[in-house]
């Protein structure tokens, strides 16, 4: 229900609401004026209807490229699907990693020491040895990875040949159970370094993972991927009193955490994705639901920055959310959201990168939005839209957002001047074209899909996918 709430999806849809789908066309009409009570503008009439027109034909411009943003998944997916299968390269390697790190960390007890490739696959046996039975969840091979232990740091560096268990199959003949195992790779991991209070019982714990680090995994395929920490990255954690990471259980919530990933890309074969900050702030909030009580942490500002690159296409994201509650009282939640306790808001993202119209020509386009939630019942929104030259700015305004339909109130408008104002685009069936207090225009829904605008001159745009 939050989701469906949100402006975010409302905004994104208002153009193709108000103004139907892509493709465009002009003919003469024959019927009276295609507007409503309009009047003659004493400055500049036949300028000013040239404006109306300009604000019709620039969003059908923009509605055609964004027909084809729905094909922006395709256009992009050999990019996206390669970072997909590189991230489960290197979301296997990297569980290795912290697997085999947290048992030399745990194994070493404060003190410092260095692991072999031997100790640490003697620590990984005896982890997953169940009363006498080895569980492997890895079998590795030709193993050089080694790893050194300080009570404020763990260091790992080495390669491994690596399979990961897949499955478990039964014979229910011979009555026997076979472990299968595969996604082989190769996993290298070049100056990966953490540095914790791993052994220290303080209020403040801070975490770094130090600039330099790569983890590279190559699968059987020889599809190549790496993770590379360029900056350090640092996390945070603040209890209400001195605690050891080893005795922070689920019991102990933290008052405040946060993390902040800087400058971390992600390479494969035919993609790249680089994040340039991934950061995140979350406090302790209390809730009560019925007649229970208890925390949480809740993050209150997410912020994501980045740009996915494959060949000359890029997307790049800049996004930032924000929750303006009081989060030092109690959120009563026991009957959901309620004027007392709703999600207090504001939405901002920035997309920008390449896309293909109808016409197969690739144009740049940039979506920026800014959204925000500080009333139960109401929100507000502003989308710039912009393909190439084309630009339009909406805005819009959401009234009753706890009920199915809420009121939504709209107007898509030009730089020029020229604009729309729907009252309520889920209602909507007729709209004026206007410049300032003149109306030169109406459009009109003429079916599902089909939409008409008609102006004082007796010319038609048809608007239709």
């Amino acid at each position: 229900m939050i989701l469906k709430k949100t402006l975010l999806a409302l905004s994104c849809t208002v153009l193709l609401t108000a103004c139907g789908g892509g493709g465009s066309s002009s003919s003469d009409g024959t019927s009276n004026n295609g507007g409503s009570g309009e009047t003659t503008n004493p400055s500049n009439p036949a300028a000013d209807l040239a404006k109306a027109k300009q604000l019709i034909s620039t969003t059908n411009n923009i509605i055609a490229y964004f027909d084809s943003f729905e094909g922006l998944q395709s256009q992009y997916e050999p990019a996206f699907d390669a970072v997909s299968d590189a991230g489960n390269d290197i979301s296997n390697a990297s569980n290795l990693i912290v697997t085999l790190a947290s048992l030399a960390q745990k194994d070493a007890q404060g003190s410092t020491k260095e692991y072999t490739p031997a100790q640490l696959e003697a620590l990984l046996k005896a982890e997953m040895t169940y009363d006498g039975e080895y569980y492997p969840d890895y079998i590795l091979s030709n193993n050089s990875l080694k790893i050194s232990v300080t009570p404020n740091s763990i260091a790992v560096s080495g390669s491994v040949l690596v399979k990961y268990w897949m499955d478990y199959i039964w014979d229910s003949e011979t009555f026997t159970g076979q472990d299968v195992f595969g996604d082989e790779a190769v996993v290298t991991v070049n100056n990966l370094k953490l540095e914790a209070p791993f052994s220290a019982s303080e209020k403040q714990h801070d975490f770094k993972i130090v600039s330099g680090g790569k983890i590279t995994a190559k699968n059987a395929n020889e599809l190549e991927s790496s993770l590379a920490f360029n900056s350090n990255s640092t996390a945070q954690v603040v209890y209400d009193t001195a605690v050891q990471l080893e005795d922070a259980g689920s019991e102990s919530v933290p008052v405040t955490a946060q993390f902040k990933f800087s400058n971390i890309e992600l390479v494969t074969k035919d993609a790249k994705l680089a994040l340039t900050e991934l950061s995140s702030k979350a406090v302790r909030v209390a809730f009560k639901n019925g007649t229970e009580t208890f925390n949480q942490v809740i993050p209150y500002e997410i912020i994501l920055k980045g740009e996915a690159v494959s060949g000359a296409e890029n997307l790049g994201l800049d996004a930032n959310i924000k929750l303006n509650n009081d989060l030092t009282k109690t959120f009563d939640i026991t009957n959901g959201e309620s004027a007392a306790s709703f999600i207090n808001v504001d939405l901002n993202v920035k997309l920008t990168g390449k896309v293909k119209g109808a016409s197969s020509i690739v144009k740049p386009f940039s979506l920026v939005l800014s959204a925000k939630r500080n009333d139960y019942q109401k929100g507000t929104a502003n989308l710039k839209v912009a393909v190439d030259q084309d630009a339009l700015n909406v805005d819009v305004k959401a009234d009753n957002l706890i009920a199915e339909s809420p009121v939504v109130w709209s107007k898509v408008s030009h730089a020029n001047g020229a604009f729309v104002e729907i009252a309520n685009i889920n209602t909507f069936s007729s709209a004026d074209i206007k410049v300032g207090t003149v109306t030169y225009g109406t459009i009109n829904k003429a079916s599902n899909n089909i939409y008409s605008a008609k102006f004082t001159d007796n010319t038609v745009q048809i608007i239709a996918p």
